[in-house]
């Protein structure tokens, strides 16, 4: 089925020469295959049919072989049997409104759409979890969740067409992430078809996961490694009230002036967006949305929380709005009158689609404060090309959409096009920023991520594509293609110096000279900073590299609420001198001798945050040294990127097997001046549990929540919680507490210091005297595992964390290992962890070797 050339096509025949094409007789073979398994419409072949699904927003057309409708997971791993076993390339498909290229048919093969899957499986409100469908419209979902009393926070532009599968290919952002986090922060766990046709569910993406993130890899990877059947996601309680509001401002720099004011107030909303004059007048056009066209720009800003903490904010956010100058200040009456500014905002594509035969819409994303500059870059980079370009903005996370109008029929003003656009990208990476912040790489951005990474972190990425797909069939010629060649930056290993048992690196440079070290002299590594649980076992290493002394603070930005870190830097010192700042990092401990990086390999849990997924949330950007003794860095300082794969994901809980973290680049929050620490105890359990899980249901809910059951106590459920909202939280766990008949007793001194330093010297009891667990289940099913841990002579302490199910056992040497959830047993000389699926097992060890080629890091799997 020959390729033919479409209008408007660019030249891309450096990249497809790269790849073979689809072999006819393969493809009519596979036709014939999927004939005996699939109904008559589930299968298009013509090829004026085949066109509809040639294109995606972007408007580039390669017209697909082959196009199949897969009712169900069934059908999906039969395609890709099928398509693996004729070598034909598989590109899925959701409604397709990327705006990246992400699923145009480049090299043709069979487009598998996932639409049809619509069902939504479970909600489980007592885990705050939903199982759905990949076909599931993202619209669709938060209107089932609205009746129910949750919301799904990302809410991409595109919501009311878009996929939860493309969402997740896509690591989709939106309005509201500049408070409730991207796409990733949300998915908990997804059941994929791989590229040989295995279905597998991937291990939670909870904190007591023990394996490398395979969740975390896989958002955001565009349907290149694996592809999703069934989607768990994390829901959250509607909050009390919200308030829609619209600033009004003669200038762009003046409505970046006043986020940056909200901003360093300790104020984060809800959602912080920005249009300027040029689409204001494109957007009233259109919709009537009562937006005012002779403004220079507005901010569209919402709050949400307690009825009281939203009437406060939004008196304040008043107040710093009309001090910066502002022309207007509304505040939005009714549910229509919001609703109506929003209709504006969402509608900003689609009013410029009018103007032109087609538009190029870009994403880059920089340091928040750095906005206006950025802005300022694309209006200069517009006129040198000759483009009238308008824009948008993400402005609480620094996410900017310049619109260029123009012809895909005209050569030359593609051309032009094709230069502006690099020139944007170039001038938001001198500026610090990701190339995309939340639209994908695609075709669109494949051959400008040089920009941005190395051909190092290229060629890392590609063979991460390839320990998933290794054929090469999933989605070809997206995300990353690898360099031809990669520049080395170290010399053949000669004669190496003898290192002692423990060496202490205090620059990169002499990590790396360790590691080449050990490679010339077939030297096992170990690799940590201090962390208050256990080595790394397994191996039997040689040499101990220490990482304390790699302890810089290489950055502080507090107005982009970003701090990057040597790996080596004491966790505690670092939150004592955030605090001092206003500012914090909730999974830091107060009090130990844990380092930063030691935290984050491990995935040590913190429970200042019980809602949170663990490091993954936290941290941006990595810096590390791989089995190669080569620098690699990935992630940005930014609030979003989905430039690439997102490999800082596999860093975390890595545990030292793919190399040594030598720096971390965190996300930072306001620290309040006022905190909530409190704790019940009771001699029921069972109670305390069934409170705090009825806590978690409520938007109010302390952040943090942890019931102990430790040694000659009554069992205590403790609450922090250091985020605005303090008052609609207390009154809550009083409300609560008064109609069970519990006593709530408040401290006014921070109780965090006082209960880790307890639970660190369980630890440390448990490991040189008995056994160490640890494990999670949902939350719905924790009654059930404490029900057992009360039960059992052999558990001396326990402590659940009713946020994400999370627990931890101090038993003795005859501790059972047959508990449901267990992951993990650690002491007395032994070590267990719950095998994963034979799938992960060979993926993991393609990425080890990927990282650490010549095997000198320690592996806690062998």
């Amino acid at each position: 089925m020959g390729r033919k050339s479409l209008a408007g096509q660019l030249d891309r025949h450096h990249l497809t020469e790269l790849y073979p094409g689809v072999d006819e007789q393969a493809l009519q073979e596979l036709i014939h295959e999927l004939e005996r398994f699939l109904e008559p419409q589930q299968m298009i072949v013509d090829y004026d049919q085949r066109m509809a699904f040639s294109y995606d927003a972007t408007g580039e057309r390669y017209v697909p072989d082959v196009v199949v409708f897969a009712k169900t997971a069934d059908e999906v791993e039969q395609v890709i049997r099928a398509c693996a076993h004729h070598h034909i390339y598989v590109i899925p498909r959701g409604s397709s409104s990327n705006l990246s290229g992400g699923t145009t048919p480049i090299l043709g093969g069979l487009v598998l759409s996932l639409t049809a899957q619509r069902d939504i499986l479970d909600i489980d409100t007592v885990s705050r979890e939903v199982r759905i469908k990949p076909g599931v419209i993202n619209w669709d979902l938060q209107q089932v969740l609205n009746s129910i009393g949750f919301f799904y926070p990302p809410d991409p532009a595109s919501h009311k067409i878009a996929t939860l599968g493309g969402n997740v290919a896509e690591n989709s952002g939106g309005p509201h992430c500049v408070k409730y986090g991207v796409t990733t922060n949300h998915v908990v766990q997804l059941q994929v078809v791989l590229a040989d046709g295995t279905k597998v569910w991937t291990p939670t993406a909870r904190d007591y996961r023990t394996d490398l993130d395979f969740t975390g890899i896989l958002v955001g990877s565009e349907g290149t490694m694996a592809i999703f059947t069934e989607i768990v996601v994390g829901i959250w309680p509607q909050p009390e009230t919200m308030k829609t509001m619209l600033g009004v401002f003669s200038s762009v720099e003046q409505a970046l002036d006043t986020v940056s004011a909200l901003i360093a107030q300790q104020i984060v909303p809800a959602t912080l967006e920005l249009l300027d004059k040029k689409s204001l007048q494109l957007v009233e056009s259109f919709v009537h949305a009562g937006y005012p066209v002779d403004a220079g720009a507005v901010l569209l800003i919402e709050v949400d929380g307690p009825l009281n903490d939203v009437t406060e904010k939004v008196a304040r956010i008043q107040e710093i709005v009309q001090q910066q100058g502002a022309t207007d200040f509304r505040i939005a009456a009714t549910d229509l009158e919001a609703d109506a500014l929003w209709r504006g905002r969402r509608s900003h594509y689609g009013a410029a689609a009018r103007l032109a035969p087609h538009l190029w819409i870009q994403d880059v994303t920089v340091p928040r404060p750095l906005l206006a500059a950025m802005m300022q870059d694309v209006l200069e980079i517009g006129h040198q090309y000759g483009f009238d370009i308008f824009c948008s903005a993400h402005a609480g996370d620094g996410n900017l959409h310049p619109i260029i109008t123009y012809n895909p029929a005209n050569p030359e003003e593609l051309r032009r096009l094709k230069e502006t656009d690099r020139a944007i990208l170039q001038a938001c990476v001198a500026r610090g920023g990701a190339i995309t912040g939340e639209h994908g790489v695609g075709i669109d951005k494949l051959e400008n991520l040089d920009l941005m990474y190395g051909p190092k972190e290229r060629q890392i990425m590609a063979h991460i594509k390839r320990a998933f797909d290794p054929k090469e069939l999933l989605n070809p010629l997206k995300v990353v293609v690898a360099p031809k060649t990669v520049t080395a930056d170290r010399a053949a290993v000669t004669e190496a110096r003898t290192r002692p048992s423990v060496w202490k690196p205090s620059s990169n440079e002499d990590l790396q000279d360790a590691i080449r070290t050990a490679i010339g002299k077939h030297v096992r590594l170990s690799v940590g900073g201090r962390f208050q649980r256990w080595p790394v076992v397994g191996g039997a290493p040689h040499t101990h590299i220490e990482m304390t002394a790699l302890n810089q603070l290489v950055d502080f930005d507090p107005d982009n609420l970003t701090l990057e870190v040597g790996a080596g830097f004491a966790a505690s010192e670092l939150l004592a001198l955030l605090h001092q700042q206003e500012l914090d990092v909730p999974l830091l401990p107060y009090t130990g001798e844990d380092t930063v990086g030691g935290l984050i390999a491990s995935n040590a849990r913190n429970w200042r945050n019980s809602f949170l997924f663990g490091w993954r949330d936290v941290v941006l950007g990595v810096e590390w040294i791989d089995g190669r003794g080569d620098v690699l860095r990935f992630g940005r300082k930014t609030m979003k990127n989905v430039a690439g794969y997102d490999v800082t994901k596999l860093a975390i809980g890595s545990w030292g097997t793919l190399g040594a973290i030598s720096k971390v680049i965190l996300r930072l929050r306001p620290y309040p001046k006022h905190r909530l620490f409190g704790y019940v105890s009771h001699s029921d359990a069972q109670a305390l549990l069934r409170m705090s899980l009825d806590l978690s249901r409520h938007y109010d809910r302390p952040e943090g929540m942890v019931l102990t059951h430790w040694l000659d106590k009554d069992p205590c459920l403790w609450f922090s919680h250091q985020s605005s909202g303090i008052h609609a939280t207390k009154s809550l766990v009083e409300t609560v507490c008064k109609r069970l008949g519990f006593h709530i007793t408040w401290r006014e001194e921070e109780l965090w210091a006082e209960w880790e330093g307890n639970r660190q010297n369980l630890i440390q009891v448990a490991l040189n005297d008995g056994i160490y667990g640890e494990g999670g289940l949902k939350p719905s099913q924790l009654e059930s595992l404490v029900n057992v841990l009360e039960r059992d002579n052999n558990v001396v302490s326990w402590i659940v964390y009713p946020g994400s199910g999370a627990f931890e056992i101090y038993g003795t040497s005859s501790f059972r290992s047959d508990i449901v959830g267990l992951q993990r047993v650690v002491g007395s000389g032994q070590y267990w962890e719950q095998p994963v699926e034979a799938a992960w097992q060979t993926i993991r060890k393609r990425l080890e070797y990927v990282f650490d080629p010549y095997d000198i890091f320690s592996k806690i799997h062998e």
